[in-house]
């Protein structure tokens, strides 16, 4: 198994049945794309039959959403953390590019790399699971506006809710898909190792949330 990525199937087969089909949801769609699995495929992939997904999730959209939520609440809490020690001390960029990017790496190490290749894709293809996604980080993103205005008053609100946009899709669209990234630099002759690629990304994400302030 790569590090980072979900456990096989095997791994699942004692857990209940709406965890079983979540599991293997994310799985799947971070093997094939959203679009490319069918519920039966999942179904199939849980050892579950086609009653027992509609009893528990109604729909594949509703499956989506599930399989978001699943992991996001072990990254709030860690955003939360992190947003928490920034507040205590003088804003910095650093700081809140810490705050975004820490956590998904850390949830990639400790199992959920599919999971944030998922989130990536539902960035990607605006699927509706997107708006509840946004929804639940709209606490957070009203402590990171705040830190951000702190940090640049001089800046419209406008900017600031582009910055923190961008920086959260950059994020996951770098670490949900690593393999396109390593392909790509390859053509140019770099190679990076995980560490590295975290490295790159906090510096981009500070440039991001940091400026330039003026025009």
């Amino acid at each position: 198994m790569t590090a980072g990525r979900s456990a096989g199937p095997g791994a699942d087969a004692a857990l209940p049945t709406d965890r079983r089909l979540v599991a293997a949801a994310e799985r799947l769609f971070a093997e094939r794309g959203i679009d490319a699995v069918s519920l039966r495929a999942v179904m199939a992939a849980a050892g579950a039959n086609v009653a027992s997904v509609h009893y528990h999730f109604g729909s594949k959209d509703a499956l989506v959403r599930a399989v978001v939520r699943a992991r996001g609440g072990e990254i709030s809490v860690r955003r939360a953390e992190l947003l928490d020690a920034a507040a205590a001390a003088a804003p910095s960029a650093r700081a809140l590019a810490e705050a975004f990017v820490r956590p998904v790496a850390e949830a990639m190490a400790n199992g959920g790399g599919d999971w944030v290749t998922v989130v990536a894709d539902v960035i990607t293809v605006n699927h509706s699971a997107l708006h509840p996604m946004t929804d639940e980080f709209a606490g957070q993103a009203v402590r990171f506006t705040e830190l951000l205005t702190r940090l640049h008053p001089e800046i419209p609100p406008r900017t600031v809710r582009f910055r923190l946009t961008q920086a959260m899709t950059f994020t996951f669209q770098t670490l949900g898909d690593r393999d396109r990234l390593r392909d790509i630099l390859a053509l140019s002759g770099t190679h990076l190792t995980a560490a590295e690629v975290l490295d790159e990304l906090l510096d981009t994400v500070t440039a991001i949330l940091a400026g330039p302030p003026d025009r």
